[in-house]
């Protein structure tokens, strides 16, 4: 039987994935037509569409009462993009980064992961405490506003918003298949994890979050084939970031979960990731093969520290 879950499992991924580049693709496309700059598309519209998975498999987590799959999803995802993924990017072609503006999102992502630390210690994750860090995400946004407004469009708002109308009604039917793929993956990990007895905790911080970061692996690799590294850079800090607010906070904002004891140390261990590869980035404006080093050894330095210290 369990075969068939790793199947149920490896489909739900791919199908994720798949979908969550569809609806990225036209959720771009209806941004740009309605006239909002890049720079806000690659932080706001590119990081949510990314980060599909990692939302649906919070909220499917919360409501089926598996708390720890949600926390440890989200942040897992939250290094494991700006490290793994991001290495990986920086060797398939040099990666120049607008330091102050991914120092910013850096830090903010660390803060994000600490509150979420200090939520959880009591064990439980409360409807409240998920609001707020869907308003801290709001707060984000303002901040992307004030520093990449929307552009000036092409003079005529009104048909621009009606051209954008289709690629917004086909991104929204991609949506609902990555959350109906997603609730597949949850419920296939769960039966996974209690099948062979590993911690759901752990196994979603290591394992499951190397599947939702596909999104953001095939989405980035595709900006960089076209030459918007600063789109691809935007998404995978603007997804880090969407993961220790939106998407962690968005099951518990539907239904209290309760949590282990270590999802706390997991949090503190993912900010501690995700401030390591700020500093790199922060090291020069060009990233390439000595920076992917670096982000390899990082991830697999924190991987190791996240297993021992919770197993």
């Amino acid at each position: 039987m369990i075969v068939a879950w790793i199947a149920a499992l490896a489909c739900g991924l791919v199908v994720a994935a798949a979908a969550s580049r569809r609806a990225v693709i036209h959720a771009i496309r209806a941004s740009e037509t309605a006239g909002v700059s890049a720079g806000l598309v690659g932080v706001t519209v590119v990081a949510i569409g990314t980060d599909l998975p990692e939302i649906a498999n919070s909220i499917v987590s919360a409501l089926s009462g598996n708390g720890d799959v949600a926390v440890g999803d989200s942040a897992g995802s939250a290094f494991t993009q700006v490290t793994l993924v991001l290495g990986i990017l920086c060797v398939a072609s040099v990666v120049t980064a607008d330091r102050p503006s991914l120092a910013t999102l850096g830090l903010l992502t660390v803060g994000a992961l600490m509150i979420v630390a200090v939520m959880v210690q009591d064990g439980v994750f409360s409807r409240t405490e998920g609001l707020l860090l869907i308003a801290a995400w709001v707060g984000s946004l303002v901040v992307t506003f004030l520093v990449a407004p929307p552009g000036d469009g092409d003079g005529s708002e009104n048909q621009g918003a009606r051209r954008a109308a289709p690629h917004a009604f086909r991104s929204l039917g991609w949506l609902a298949v990555v959350a109906v793929a997603s609730t597949v993956v949850v419920e296939s990990f769960v039966r996974i994890t209690d099948d062979i007895g590993v911690p759901q905790l752990v196994a979603s911080a290591v394992i499951l979050s190397l599947g939702t970061s596909l999104p953001e692996l095939v989405v980035d690799l595709t900006a960089l084939r076209r030459g918007a590294a600063a789109l691809a850079l935007g998404d995978l800090f603007g997804s880090s970031l969407l993961d220790s607010t939106l998407a962690i906070g968005s099951g518990p904002a539907l239904r209290a979960t309760e949590v282990s004891p270590d999802a706390s140390t997991v949090c503190l261990i993912a900010a501690v990731g995700v401030a390591g590869a700020t500093l790199i980035v922060m090291r020069h404006r060009s990233h390439h093969y000595a920076s992917a080093a670096l982000l390899f050894v990082l991830y697999g330095a924190v991987t190791t520290w996240l297993i021992l210290a919770t197993t």
